[in-house]
C-alpha cells in the first residue's frame, strides 16, 4: 500500500509542475463544480468501513444503506480513506463555456485528483450514529489537443469538514463546511468559495444493485478576482438533488447517476437550472484498484438580466484509472 502511495504523490507532482501558456481571452465557469458522485461514494465508503473489515470489490454496495448499528461502529473509531483517480477525457466544452462563446472548441483533458478522508469516531445517540469526517483534496487539469485552451489548465485545493447522523433504514443527515481554492499553473489563486451544507440522504437495496437519493442546500461565498471585477459576484444559493445506481456484476460494476441543480444568484439577476447524468462503469482487478469507462454530460438553462449569455451544453468521455484505500 505504500507503493501505491507514492505512485499516487508522485503523479500528482508532476501534473502540478505542468507548463502551460495563458491567454487572457479563454475562461471557464468557475462556479461549475463536478465529483458529487464520487464524493458520495468515498464518503459512504469510509463510515461503511469503519463498521465492518469485510471487503469487497464495489464501495456503493456495501454502503449506501448506512450503519444499522451505530453501537458497532463506536468501538471501531477512526477510520481513513485514500483515493486518486486519472482521468484522460474528451470534452466538446472543456470550460463550460456559454453556448454563445465564439471560442468554444473540443479538446482532451487529463484529470487527476487525490482525495483523503479521515473519519474522527463514531458515536452512539440512541438509535443514530454521529460521524465527523475532515476531507482534504487536491486536483489537476491539463488540456491537450489544441493549444488555445492552455488557458484553462488549473489546480484545485478542497478543504471540508462535515457531520453526518446515520439512522437505520438508509436515512442519513448531515451539515458540513468546504472551501476550494483554484489556482492556474504559476500557482495565482484565481477563484475561491467557501460553502456551508446541509443534506439529507436515503440509500436503499433493489434486488443486487444499491441506490442513494441525496438532497442538498448550500450557499457559496465566492472570490471571483481573476474573472470578475466584484469579488462576489458568483455568490448563489443553491439546492441540489442527487440519484444515484450501483450494479453489481462479478468484477464489473456499472453506475449511472443523474444530478439537478437549481440556483439563484445573490448579486446578479440570474436563475439557472443545470442537469448532470452520467455513467461509470468500472471493472475492478482488486478492492483497491479499478479500471473506469466514463460518460457524462451536462446542460445549464439560466434566465434574468445577467442569465441571458450563461447557457451551456457539454459532454466528456473517456477513460480513468482509480486507486482506493480504508485504514
Amino acid at each position: 500500500m505504500k507503493v501505491v502511495k507514492h505512485l499516487c504523490f508522485w503523479i500528482i507532482s508532476i501534473q502540478l509542475n505542468s507548463f502551460s501558456l495563458f491567454s487572457a481571452e479563454i475562461k471557464r465557469s468557475p462556479e461549475v463544480r463536478y465529483g458529487s458522485f464520487q464524493e458520495y461514494q468515498n464518503r459512504q465508503a469510509l463510515l461503511k468501513g469503519a463498521a465492518s473489515s469485510s471487503s469487497a470489490y464495489n464501495p456503493v454496495t456495501k454502503s449506501d444503506l448506512g450503519l444499522q448499528r451505530p453501537v458497532e461502529t463506536k468501538r471501531k473509531g477512526f477510520g481513513y480513506h485514500f483515493g486518486f483517480e486519472s482521468k484522460l477525457l474528451h470534452s466538446n466544452n472543456p470550460g463550460s463555456a456559454p453556448d454563445s462563446n465564439t471560442m468554444i472548441d473540443s479538446a482532451g483533458i487529463w484529470e487527476s485528483a487525490l482525495s483523503n478522508n479521515f473519519l474522527l469516531g463514531a458515536y452512539d445517540f440512541g438509535g443514530a450514529s454521529f460521524s465527523p469526517i475532515i476531507g482534504l483534496g487536491l486536483s489537476n487539469s491539463t488540456h491537450f489537443g489544441n493549444d488555445d485552451l492552455a488557458a484553462l489548465d488549473s489546480n484545485n485545493l478542497n478543504i471540508s469538514f462535515v457531520g453526518i447522523f446515520q439512522f437505520p433504514q438508509g436515512w442519513s443527515a448531515r451539515t458540513g463546511l468546504s472551501s476550494s481554492f483554484d489556482f492556474d499553473t504559476d500557482m495565482s489563486q484565481t477563484y475561491r468559495q467557501t460553502s456551508p451544507t446541509v443534506g439529507l440522504s436515503k440509500g436503499f437495496n433493489i434486488a443486487t444493485a444499491s441506490a442513494f437519493v441525496d438532497l442538498s442546500f448550500s450557499y457559496h461565498l465566492t472570490d471571483t478576482g481573476a474573472y470578475s471585477s466584484e469579488e462576489d459576484e458568483m455568490n448563489r444559493f443553491e439546492t441540489a438533488l442527487l440519484i444515484g445506481l450501483s450494479i453489481p456484476i462479478n468484477n464489473f460494476e456499472i453506475s449511472p447517476y443523474l444530478r439537478f441543480c437549481l440556483a439563484n444568484y445573490s448579486n446578479q439577476d440570474r436563475n439557472e437550472f443545470t442537469t448532470s447524468a452520467g455513467l461509470d462503469i468500472a471493472y475492478h482487478f482488486y478492492d483497491w484498484l479499478a479500471l473506469k469507462f466514463l460518460l457524462s454530460y451536462s446542460n445549464r438553462n439560466a434566465n434574468g438580466l445577467d442569465g441571458a449569455a450563461a447557457d451551456f451544453s457539454r459532454f466528456d468521455w473517456g477513460g480513468a484509472l482509480s486507486l482506493n484505500a480504508q485504514f
